[in-house]
């Protein structure tokens, strides 16, 4: 981990030497982005949402999850107002009488930053994070996505090797860039982020479907990553061209985070198939999720 952040708070703004080691290694790791009360705050603010939703029909939509032992989708409860919805961990079936039992199985959340006064602030008026934020994109900047990561106790499934805009779609593929924010302590033995240092300057690597879109065999060497354990609150920033994966929950502790991307106001969202002609590999070939062909998905 570059000597550049390592061990240093989380700043409001960036300077020139972190702006350069953004450049060449294409992350930067703070700590204490947020403060304990902004971590508490957070934390309860994901559990309130899997507890609004969790079989209340009148919030949200539940679909179990598949029967087909082949796949990989969770169970979800999807908000019947907003963007929201909830995954659990491919093969856990809830139990509207096992509430805590059924947090702790949460995979992730998706589209969240509207569901607690927290989660808006961080995405939209924070000053460290998005002090950040704006020192490496502009002034004139927009929230793309918003992911809560979870990993359960002993057993939180593995995010395999993938670069990020692997899954997007817009015109300028530099113009984004990843938020990943711990609300626990994420170590080793509990999944935290691993990065291959310098990986965006490849440019955009062919994706496949197995269990997961993930980078094809070959195009990276997985032992060469950098583990980034962080400190509750502490924050990773990084590229999205950045290859990075997070390795299975093999510890009795839950692992939370919150992952917000962002983009540049004139990085227009553009169609799958315009896509095609901009993350692609060296010789032409379209290279992103989209354009992959599902084996297993």
């Amino acid at each position: 981990m570059s000597l550049i952040t390592s061990h240093l708070d989380c700043p409001t703004s960036l300077s020139d030497d972190q702006l350069a080691a953004f450049k060449e290694d294409g992350y930067l790791v703070f700590e204490n982005a947020l403060s304990p009360e902004e971590i508490a705050e957070a934390r309860q603010g994901l559990s309130d949402i899997v507890r609004s939703f969790a079989f209340n029909e009148e919030v949200a939509e539940y679909k179990p999850r598949s029967s087909d032992s082949s796949s990989h989708s969770g169970a979800t409860f999807r908000s019947k107002s907003s963007e929201c919805f909830v995954q659990l961990e491919p093969g856990y079936d809830p139990d509207p009488n096992k509430l805590d039992e059924l947090e702790l199985a949460v995979r992730k959340t998706m589209s969240f930053e509207n569901e607690a006064a927290i989660f808006k602030s961080i995405c939209s008026s924070h000053p460290r994070i998005q002090g950040v934020v704006k020192s490496l994109l502009g002034l004139s900047v927009e929230l793309y996505q918003s992911m809560a990561l979870v990993k359960p106790p002993t057993g939180g499934v593995e995010k395999p090797w993938h670069q990020d805009n692997a899954y997007f779609a817009i015109e300028d593929m530099n113009k984004v860039l990843g938020t990943w924010i711990a609300l626990d302590d994420a170590t080793v033995s509990n999944g935290c982020m691993h990065v291959l240092e310098g990986g965006h300057l490849l440019g955009p690597l062919r994706h496949h479907h197995t269990f997961d879109c993930e980078i094809v065999p070959g195009r990276i060497d997985p032992a060469s990553a950098t583990p980034i354990e962080l400190k509750a609150g502490g924050i990773l920033i990084f590229h999205g061209n950045l290859p990075h994966q997070t390795p299975a929950n093999s510890s009795p502790n839950r692992r939370r985070a919150l992952q917000y991307h962002y983009r540049t106001s004139d990085n227009s969202i553009i169609s799958k198939d315009e896509y095609f002609g901009i993350f692609k590999e060296s010789d032409g070939t379209p290279a992103s999720c989209s354009a992959a062909v599902p084996e297993n998905f």
